[in-house]
């Protein structure tokens, strides 16, 4: 995030405005980690199997991809799914073949919406922002004439 940024970030916040005002640059740039929009990442294949595992996904999967009486899809889904995350390849949650795959298995009743929006929320990771970070956005105020 730009210092521009930042400081609009801190302006959008009352909390965060607060402690920026008063010179807190450590507990502001605390608030902005909290306040920021998470940066989205590739999910490890040991995130995606664990989640999966405890939501009860990976085991339907599982029993789906050895059943050799049921229909492509659902079971290619399934197979595709889990030949990925044993291969140990992390998953981008936003890409359009994983998106349409979660569908798949929607649409056959293997996962639930739910199963897959936790597996899409681990790909979101907190940002983090330094003293030093707010600082900068103190001196990009300072010079539009904002602060």
């Amino acid at each position: 995030m730009t210092p521009a940024e930042l400081y609009t970030l801190i302006q959008s916040d009352p909390q965060a405005k607060a402690l920026f005002a008063a010179g807190n640059d450590t507990d502001c740039a605390v608030r902005c980690g909290v306040i920021a929009p998470p940066i989205r990442q590739r999910v490890s294949a040991d995130k995606i199997q664990e989640i999966a595992s405890l939501n009860g996904l990976w085991g339907k999967l599982k029993i789906a991809a050895l059943n050799s009486a049921l229909t492509d899809p659902p079971r290619g889904a399934a197979i595709a799914f889990i030949d990925w995350i044993e291969a140990g390849r992390a998953l981008d949650m936003d890409n359009a073949g994983v998106q349409q795959m979660a569908a798949t298995l929607v649409t056959f009743s293997l996962a639930t919406a739910e199963q897959v929006a936790q597996l899409s929320a681990a790909a979101n990771v907190s940002q983090t922002f330094t003293a030093a970070e707010v600082g900068a956005a103190r001196q990009e105020g300072l010079s539009n004439g904002a602060t």
